[in-house]
């Protein structure tokens, strides 16, 4: 459950803050290649997200558009949101690779916690991402602790998360999901 848990959070995010830039982006149509970030994000200042609520470079509402569920024959929707440190996501789950028949076995959940964002991390591709620790504190309504370790990156209005976060900081991802990006709302 705690596996699923972190992967819902994981889906859901959060997920693409940068690190700063060097203003040497040298290719923005593949993400995988270049170095250095978006030179949109600016300095090395993540902004943590301290709890007074200071916002960070995830501020705002992203959204996973339809597609399938790694390891799974269904398909969702990822919404998450930020406000400072603390976030929210949601999950809608379908059986269609369109997402217009909802999942009658699936549940929607929803989540909301708090998290970090930590030190730079140069991944093999060239592209500098961001350390991303997030804290479970809700699952549905009710109290829950999850705390997953991951890695994020934002190019322009996309977000990009980790291939799959850890359940400690040395099970951290070293490589991104290109396939599954998020797309700022607002």
């Amino acid at each position: 459950m705690k596996k699923i848990l972190a992967f819902t959070l994981v889906s859901a995010l959060m997920t693409g803050c940068g690190g700063g830039s060097d203003g040497d982006d040298q290719n923005t149509n593949n993400p995988g290649s270049g170095s250095g970030t978006d030179s949109s994000q600016g300095g090395n200042d993540h902004g943590s997200g301290a709890s007074n609520g200071e916002p960070t470079v995830l501020e705002g509402t992203w959204r996973k558009p339809c597609g399938p569920v790694p390891g799974e024959e269904h398909h969702d929707i990822v919404t998450f949101t930020s406000t400072g440190n603390e976030f929210t996501s949601s999950i809608e789950n379908y059986t269609d690779a369109n997402c217009t028949n909802p999942h009658p076995d699936a549940p929607n959940p929803t989540s909301l916690g708090t998290f970090t964002l930590g030190d730079d991390v140069l991944l093999s591709d060239g592209v500098t991402a961001t350390e991303f620790d997030s804290h479970i504190t809700h699952f549905d309504g009710a109290p829950f602790i999850v705390d997953d370790y991951n890695i994020v990156y934002i190019q322009g209005d996309t977000l990009y998360i980790g291939v799959e976060g850890g359940e400690t900081p040395a099970q951290r991802p070293t490589s991104l999901d290109y396939d599954q990006p998020y797309y700022r709302v607002n």
